[in-house]
């Protein structure tokens, strides 16, 4: 069997300086769940719906930048204030509110550590997404009281009529 000639090898070069560039080396498949987080969207309540307040958004923002979406974060009211720029009171309000609609998780009802909710909210492969959702069995996303009164008061836009006189302006012939 004839042995094939191989090709010449190949190189990067680099057009300024004429220098053989070395390849940089190839990106494994499996993600490390580094700088990407999946949101889930379709059947769950959109946040928009939930009359989130400020330090609410802020609270999920600061739990996804501290890893909160891969794993449970320890976090004190009156830490999360200091970062976010709100009372501990209001952190308090917005963590408890958070875990009551389903968008954070606690391990427990004494527990400091809150993750978001993996069924909204994963970090890292999807593998471990669907393992971490059966061992936890986290709650979908509820609207509540607050949510439901914000949707229900909101002001049905009426017809638009136009008057059948309309002053007119000196001088104005339509």
């Amino acid at each position: 069997m004839p042995t094939r000639k191989r090709g010449p090898n190949m190189a990067l070069v680099n057009m300024d300086t004429g220098e053989a560039v070395s390849a940089r080396p190839r990106t494994p498949h499996q993600f490390d769940g580094k700088g990407y987080t999946l949101q889930a969207v379709g059947s769950d309540v959109p946040l928009y719906s939930l009359g989130l307040a400020a330090a609410e958004w802020a609270t999920l923002e600061w739990l996804r930048e501290h890893g909160g979406a891969a794993g449970y974060v320890s976090v004190t009211p009156e830490e999360l204030g200091e970062d976010v720029g709100a009372s501990k009171d209001t952190c308090r309000k917005a963590l408890n509110r958070l875990v009551k609609l389903g968008l954070v998780v606690k391990p427990g009802p004494r527990s400091g550590s809150y993750q978001l909710n993996p069924l909204r909210y994963w970090e890292g492969a999807g593998s471990t997404q669907v393992n971490a959702c059966r061992r936890m069995a986290p709650p979908r996303v509820a609207p509540d009281d607050k949510a439901m009164t914000r949707s229900a008061s909101k002001p049905k836009s009426a017809p638009k009529t136009i008057p059948a006189t309309r002053r007119r302006a000196a001088g104005e012939t339509r």
